[in-house]
């Protein structure tokens, strides 16, 4: 379990990286709390389904982006 949720945090943090360029201009740019996912991405917390489907949203990428591995973000629908 803590391999699918350490690739999770990471998948995540890539494509926040890949589509806003950092942490700080996704947080001023959505709704989302600072705090609430820097503790998802540290592991302190882990994210409901509700919040991951938000995320994804935020993202424009389908919710299984965060699980694919080798797989580019793709826009969703």
């Amino acid at each position: 379990m803590a391999n699918e949720e350490t690739f999770f945090r990471r998948r995540l943090r890539e494509i926040v990286i890949q589509k806003y360029g950092s942490l700080d201009r996704f947080y001023l740019e959505t709704d989302f709390s600072k705090g609430h996912l820097s503790q998802i991405l540290r592991g302190q917390r882990s994210p409901s389904l509700a919040t991951i489907v938000k995320l994804a949203r935020a993202l424009d990428v389908q919710v299984a982006q965060f699980f694919i591995k080798d797989a580019r973000p793709q826009r969703s629908r």
